[in-house]
């Protein structure tokens, strides 16, 4: 018998080692490549959800998932951020979505009343065959892909039936900002109605008012679909209320307009157009860095009664705190930097960093100092 070298034999030990490791090797990173999420698939599954009521029949087979992240999406177009990793990661590889509130700081009285109901709606059918369970290894977008498609397609759909004119708005954007006291100002009074019932307009409200019946039905972006009696001011976002309120305060105060008399014409009602992306300088706030830095008696020192109430609120303002108070609504309104999207009672001062909560006491206790009732707000 012919024996084999023993240098050659440790040779061929180690090759075939050496293949058995790469195959390892490559067993291994296919099984870690088979476990990852595969892309998100892009786009709106329910692009609706938000403007009108979703039916069983809309998502009548969809698998759990779907409608999982059907029911999140909605709470997800309002800015909400997930404490789930999948669901995280699936919205934020979606190029609509901006995620801005924390879960504790996210109130569901941010919703209105269609997507509250679709909530609702989507998870009574998911828990009917069985509610998805979140972050599971291996977890997978691929399910969701002929959803999105085909909600992407009704997206694209609706936005090539028809182009808006913004020209064809008073404020193409009432429903998205506040409106300033100067802005208001400069309407006449036929304009103050209209401009306060186009918020209403775009939310499918019926007029009985042939005036305003005809106005709005000339606008390409105008369906009536809810009857005067039928509508519910919980289709208004806090903008949208807040807007009507000032609309109507100036239109009372100079009198009232008073729709469908002879003689009424369209000609003088005038559009406006959206508030530029406007350069946020350091002038535009009283402490620009208040949320940077601890402010000292120093930088606080010879600020009038007001000045302190303006600098404190001005921290909340930052947050999207909606004022209650006239005067502080009509001041951060002015301010192109101030976005208001939290009425006082879904607000959680727990939004504030450490700098924020120690400069609001600062100036809380110089104002108190200077008169123990503070600054009396108008």
């Amino acid at each position: 018998m012919v024996k084999t070298p023993r240098r050659v034999f440790m040779t061929g030990f180690r090759y075939r080692g050496k293949i058995a490791e790469g195959f390892f090797l490559l067993l291994l990173f296919l099984l870690i490549f088979s476990i990852r999420p595969q892309a998100a698939p892009s786009g709106y599954l329910l692009p609706q959800s938000s403007y009108a009521y979703i039916t069983q029949e809309e998502v009548s087979g969809w698998p759990s998932q779907a409608l999982c992240y059907a029911r999140n999406e909605i709470y997800a177009r309002n800015g909400k951020m997930f404490e789930s990793e999948e669901l995280q990661a699936y919205f934020s590889a979606q190029y609509w979505y901006h995620g801005v509130y924390a879960p504790d700081q996210f109130s569901d009285s941010m919703l209105n009343a269609y997507e509250t109901a679709n909530v609702q709606t989507l998870l009574d059918i998911e828990k009917s065959q069985g509610e998805y369970v979140l972050d599971q290894p291996g977890y997978s977008f691929d399910t969701l892909t002929p959803y999105a498609e085909k909600g992407e397609q009704a997206t694209e759909s609706l936005a090539d039936s028809f182009t808006v004119d913004p020209n064809s708005y008073i404020f193409t954007d009432s429903s998205a900002r506040v409106l300033t006291g100067q802005e208001i100002s400069q309407l006449s009074l036929q304009e103050l109605c209209y401009a306060r019932y186009e918020i209403y307009a775009r939310h499918g409200y019926i007029f009985s008012s042939t005036e305003l019946s005809d106005y709005f039905n000339a606008k390409n972006w105008y369906w009536g679909t809810v009857d005067a009696s039928a509508f519910s001011p919980s289709l208004l976002n806090y903008v949208e209320i807040q807007n009507i309120d000032s609309l109507q305060a100036q239109e009372q105060a100079q009198g009232g307009y008073a729709t469908d008399q002879p003689g009424y014409s369209y000609s003088a009602v005038r559009s406006f157009p959206a508030q530029a992306a406007a350069t946020v300088s350091e002038s535009d706030y009283i402490f620009y860095d208040s949320a940077l830095r601890y402010l000292t008696d120093a930088d606080v020192s010879g600020m009038s009664l007001q000045q302190l109430c303006y600098a404190r609120n001005e921290i909340y303002a930052r947050r999207g705190y909606i004022f209650q108070s006239s005067e502080l609504r009509e001041y951060f309104g002015s301010k192109p930097w101030y976005s208001p999207t939290l009425p006082a009672d879904s607000f959680s001062e727990s939004v504030f960093n450490e700098f924020e909560a120690a400069n609001i006491a600062l100036l809380k206790q110089h104002e108190y100092a200077i008169n123990p009732n503070g600054y009396q707000l108008y």
